[in-house]
């Protein structure tokens, strides 16, 4: 195959810019006026423009000019192509400026039902050209890996998390509370979570590792709970407490205790989860995910 010339391999923006200046009024003078350079610079770069084309794009006689058939093939390529340029330009400044772009969020289902609502809409409202595609997932694993996977440009997870690849920032720390049914000699008791070890338990399906914190906090109290039943979302476990199969222990974002149960305050130190916000490390984020990281 022959080498191709280097000269064969440069076409810049500018000169299809001057050229269709120039094309258009058919006078050099006038093309350079409006691009910002002198006439004699721009007729050195349609020239050095023809000399990477092979071609002449313009009949030139004293000062009149008019465009070659090569030159009228150009010009309808160099019009579209700029046009696209500009669009590009404006695509781009969309989504610096916040007009336009994607979001997509996943978490865990108590923050993602409870405390990021109020922050969506905020940003919402601040930026309503940004869609927002928020996932809620369990266990938090499942979140990291689609963080890390680039299906999300943020996760919401508690901590730890031990997934390679991310940053993280932690956004709080939480009291965890148990409901029970309200006739339950629990119910007017403010036990330490230590004396539980012989209660049933109403559990989370994803909840039984030491990864999870209420499970963790169990074991640190010197138990593995004893679980009775369990319930794919904290609603349910708070509607099984209150049918008597068993208590639970939840964070306070998740706690909306129905009928026939009552919150108990544990002894302290009471057990705690930490909520974090995390993001693939080494990548720069989207100018959406920047500015939701900082109103979140």
């Amino acid at each position: 195959m022959p080498r191709m010339r280097e000269s064969d391999e440069i076409m810049e923006i500018f000169q299809l810019r001057y050229f269709v200046a120039a094309a258009q009024r058919l006078n050099f003078t006038q093309a350079a006026a409006e691009c910002h350079i002198a006439q004699p610079s721009l007729s050195a770069q349609i020239a050095a423009l023809e000399r990477e084309l092979g071609a002449s794009l313009f009949h030139r006689r004293g000062r009149s000019v008019r465009l070659t058939d090569a030159g009228e093939t150009l010009l309808s390529h160099a019009e579209r192509l700029l046009a696209q340029e500009e669009e590009a330009r404006s695509a781009v400044r969309r989504v610096v400026g916040l007009e336009s772009g994607r979001l997509s969020l996943w978490t865990l289902p108590t923050p993602g039902q409870h405390l990021l609502p109020p922050v969506l809409a905020r940003f919402r409202a601040a930026h309503p050209g940004i869609s927002i595609s928020v996932h809620e997932a369990v266990p938090a694993r499942a979140i990291a890996e689609a963080v890390t996977g680039g299906r999300a440009d943020l996760g919401v997870v508690h901590l730890p998390c031990t997934h390679d690849g991310l940053e993280r920032r932690q956004l709080l720390t939480e009291e965890l509370a148990l409901i029970v049914p309200e006739r339950h000699p629990l119910a007017e008791s403010t036990p330490p979570l230590t004396s539980l070890a012989n209660e049933d338990w109403v559990w989370v399906p994803e909840g039984q590792s030491p990864e999870h914190p209420i499970f963790a906090a169990c074991l640190a109290a010197g138990f593995t709970p004893r679980i009775a039943c369990v319930s794919g979302s904290a609603g349910g476990m708070q509607a099984l407490v209150a049918a008597g199969l068993g208590i639970a222990l939840l964070p306070r974002l998740a706690l909306s205790p129905p009928p026939g149960t009552v919150i108990v305050e544990l002894a302290a130190p009471r057990p705690t989860r930490t909520l974090a916000l995390i993001w693939r490390s080494g990548e720069t984020l989207s100018h959406a995910a920047t500015a939701f990281m900082a109103l979140l």
